[in-house]
């Protein structure tokens, strides 16, 4: 059993260690991201505004990177729905995230398409003086195309938590390797 259990892992270590080996030609990524974000607070906010953000990340594995990043989600103001309102007096909000977490691509065969999952930790900010920041998950798909080993583009969906909403982002990714 522990000469099959040895004999499965030298293979194993030899392809992981030939992909880091080729993930140290451009190890690292800035991505820059533009799109629109849906805030599910609906009907108080307005719920679409453009996002924007970027993250800078270190692929360790051709296939799996840490990354770190910043976005402006939007800028969200109140909606008077059915003349409900009356007298009441609520701030236009800006929210802004700042995320930690992991980023796998997968290669759709020998294309140069790609699929892409992330997840991690993000910490909001409501910015309606300065009040309301917590930390939360964040998850997201993507589907890309690599144009060459430095440079791809991508189409992504990211959705994040946050304590009695969520904002769920569409938007264009183009990222540089080096």
């Amino acid at each position: 059993m522990r000469k099959l259990l040895i004999a499965s892992l030298l293979p194993l270590s030899a392809a992981i260690l030939s992909d880091s080996a080729r993930a140290a030609d451009y190890p690292f990524y800035f991505r820059a991201n533009a799109g629109t974000t849906e805030l599910d607070v609906s009907p108080i906010y307005d719920d679409r505004d453009t996002a924007q953000g970027f993250d800078f990340g270190w692929r360790f594995l051709p296939w799996l990177a840490v990354e770190a990043g910043y976005n402006r989600l939007g800028q969200f103001s109140f909606e008077c729905i059915d003349d409900f309102c009356g007298p009441v007096s609520v701030p236009t909000i800006q929210l802004d995230s700042t995320e930690l977490g992991l980023a796998a691509r997968f290669p759709f065969g020998d294309s140069k398409f790609y699929g892409q999952v992330r997840a991690g930790l993000h910490r909001w900010d409501v910015g309606v003086s300065g009040s309301g920041h917590q930390t939360d998950p964040y998850y997201g798909v993507g589907i890309g195309y690599q144009f060459n080993p430095r440079f791809s583009l991508s189409l992504n969906y990211d959705r994040y938590e946050a304590e009695g909403f969520d904002a769920d982002r569409i938007g264009l990714g183009m990222e540089i390797n080096f």
